[in-house]
Order: structure tokens, then C-alpha cells, then sequence
């Protein structure tokens, strides 16, 4: 006589499918409870949910605009993604960020060139500025022992303070103005559009080659598999030959100016000129973009358009559906913890197990 038990055990791998399974199956939960919550609040979901499709992609303008919103998610994640997949916990993007911007707007003040010379310096001293913040975390951790999270969180508050001050004691605050921002930046230093007529300018281009880069430097080369290897094992990559310091510095280094381009795309494609609320909040939103992405480039660029959709189609909802914008954010906090919850699920599977009594 054969009797069927039931076991869980743990998936050795979930594979494309399971992970675009896992995907749909969290944004349908995530769209089911934002759509209770809408009501429960006295709100209309389904013109609430039609206003966010409408103004995410309801036209081929409306979708650059997602996609626009999504670059410098897509660079913040990334930043999140190098420095987790060799296990170093920084959460620093914040600063790196505004770090990028703001050396990227200091060379605007005096250098006066043609746009072909300027824009790709603009770009080199974004990547330096968010650089040099990383590296300076990654030299704290080696050459003092000092935690990887506490100096990022504590530099994330010394460049806000920074910036704060500039704007404050009017060294780059507009003159004339009542808002802490600095004057608009030159138009030969802007990011340019990718084609006449065009929503989507260089940042977004940079997002998606980035994205193609890291995810070669990953899984491709001999510094990715070090890197993973560090963070699988720190020890035994030592005996393997990779030097733990060295490393630290440049997945730091790395990471940081992956976070200083985020804010170069967004300072010098969108905003035009420097503001602590115009770049608020990405460094964060990078973080989770990149847990919901499982740490891999390809998934995140997936997972930064969605949340760039849902920046763009917010504008839209509150407009159309009069819904407040706190709700948005609750939202993107609602599918991240049902990506978290199908994450953990889907590495598990039920099977059937035969026994003879």
C-alpha cells in the first residue's frame, strides 16, 4: 500500500520563470490591497487606479516620463546592488547622490565650454563626487575599523548639512529668491535629449547602459565573481587571493559613484538647478528597489521603471482622482513587503513524497 506525504523543502534555484511568476503574483497582491486601501479611505480605486495607468502609460510622452522618473532609481539601486552583493551594508546613496550633484554643479559655476566638452564632464565629476564619498567610507571601514553603516548614515547627514549650508549662506542660492535652491543651471551643462521632440534625455541611456555594464561586471568577469566571492565567504577569498581592503575600497568606491550619476541624471535632466527636497528620498527608494530586484542589474532596471511608473501616474492620481500623494508612498511600501513575502515563499515548493507501508 503506497501513502502520499507532503513536504516543503527549499528550491535549490528559482529560476527566470519562477522569479517573473513571483513578480506578477506580488504586484497583483500589492495592487489588490492598494485597492482596498483606496476604498477603506473613501476613495474611488478603480478611477484612482485608471488616472495612475493613464498618467504612467497612457501615452508614449507619458511613458518617457516614467522612464525619466525611473533612471535615477535605476542608478541608486545599482549602487545598492554592488555593495550588497559583497555583503558591505552601505546604505550611503543618499549622500553619494547629492554628493554627485553638487560637485557636478561646482564645476558649472566657472566652467564656461561648448555643451560636447561640459556635459561629459558634468557626468565624470557626478561619478568622482558620489566616488569619493564611498571611498572615503570604504577607507573609515579598513583603515579604522569604523562600521560601514554608521559612517554612510553619518555622511548622508554631513552632505545634506553641506548643501543646507551653501544654499543657506547664499554662496549657491539664486539671488533674489525665496526657495533654498541654487540658480538654474546652464543650458550648455544639461543633460540633452536623446532626439528632437524627445522626453527622454542622456540619463536615461546612461541608466540602461549601466544597467548592461554592472550586470556583465557581475556574472561575466573576473572581478565579479571576486566580489561575490567576498561576500559568500570573506575568508576564503582571502586564501583565494582577493585582498578584503582592497576590495572594500572599490565596491564602495564603486557603488558611490553609481549613486553620484543618480544624482547628475536628475539634477542636470529634470530639476535644472540644486534643491535637498528635488533630490530627497532616492537614496531610499533605491535601497528598496534593489531588495525587491534580488540584487540583480536586469531586475532592477524592471523594478525602477515600475516605481517610475508609479511616480509619473501618481502626478496623475492626485490630479484626476484627487488622491493624496501620501498614498503613493504607501503603495510602493505595499508592494515592497508583498516582494519580500513571494521572495521568501517562492524558494520553497510542496512536494509529494510516496511511501510503501
Amino acid at each position: 500500500m503506497t501513502i502520499s506525504d507532503y513536504r516543503i523543502e527549499k528550491r535549490a534555484d528559482v529560476g527566470m520563470i519562477g522569479l517573473f511568476a513571483q513578480a506578477l503574483v506580488a504586484i497583483a497582491l500589492a495592487f489588490i490591497a492598494s485597492g482596498l486601501l483606496l476604498t477603506v479611505l473613501g476613495f474611488d480605486s478603480v478611477a484612482a487606479f485608471d488616472a495612475l495607468r493613464k498618467g504612467a502609460f497612457g501615452t508614449w510622452r507619458n511613458v518617457q516620463g516614467s522612464l525619466v522618473h525611473a533612471a535615477p532609481l535605476a542608478f541608486t539601486g545599482l549602487a545598492v546592488a554592488v555593495a550588497f552583493r559583497a555583503r558591505i551594508w552601505s546604505i550611503g546613496q543618499e549622500g553619494q547622490l547629492f554628493a554627485g550633484a553638487m560637485l557636478a554643479y561646482f564645476f558649472t559655476t566657472f566652467l564656461n565650454l561648448p555643451a560636447i566638452i561640459t556635459v561629459p564632464l558634468v557626468i565624470l565629476a557626478g561619478a568622482l563626487g558620489g566616488g569619493l564619498i564611498g571611498g572615503l567610507s570604504g577607507k573609515l571601514k579598513t583603515r579604522f575599523n569604523v562600521d560601514v553603516i554608521v559612517s554612510t548614515v553619518m555622511l548622508n547627514y554631513i552632505i545634506a548639512y553641506l548643501l543646507s549650508y551653501l544654499l543657506t549662506s547664499r554662496i549657491w542660492m539664486a539671488p533674489d529668491e525665496y526657495y533654498l535652491q541654487t540658480d538654474r543651471i546652464p543650458q550648455e551643462a544639461r543633460l540633452p535629449n536623446l532626439w528632437r521632440g524627445a522626453d527622454l534625455h542622456l540619463g536615461v541611456a546612461l541608466a540602461v547602459l549601466a544597467i548592461i555594464v554592472l550586470h556583465v561586471l557581475i556574472n561575466r568577469t573576473t572581478f565579479g565573481f571576486s566580489m561575490r566571492a567576498f561576500g559568500g565567504n570573506p575568508v576564503a577569498a582571502r586564501f583565494k587571493g582577493i585582498e578584503p581592503r582592497r576590495m572594500i575600497v572599490i565596491v564602495l568606491t564603486l557603488s558611490g559613484a553609481l549613486a553620484g550619476l543618480g544624482g547628475v541624471v536628475q539634477s542636470f535632466g529634470v530639476d535644472f538647478r540644486l534643491s535637498q527636497t528635488f533630490l530627497y528620498g532616492y537614496g531610499s527608494a533605491g535601497l528598496i528597489v534593489a531588495v525587491i530586484a534580488g540584487l540583480r542589474p536586469l531586475s532592477i532596471g524592471l523594478v525602477a521603471f515600475i516605481f517610475g511608473a508609479l511616480a509619473k501616474g501618481g502626478l496623475f492620481m492626485q490630479v484626476m482622482a484627487d488622491v493624496s500623494s501620501a498614498i503613493i508612498s504607501a503603495m510602493q511600501a505595499i508592494i515592497l513587503m508583498f516582494f519580500l513575502v513571494t521572495s521568501v515563499l517562492f524558494q520553497y515548493r510542496l512536494r509529494r513524497v510516496d511511501r510503501d507501508v
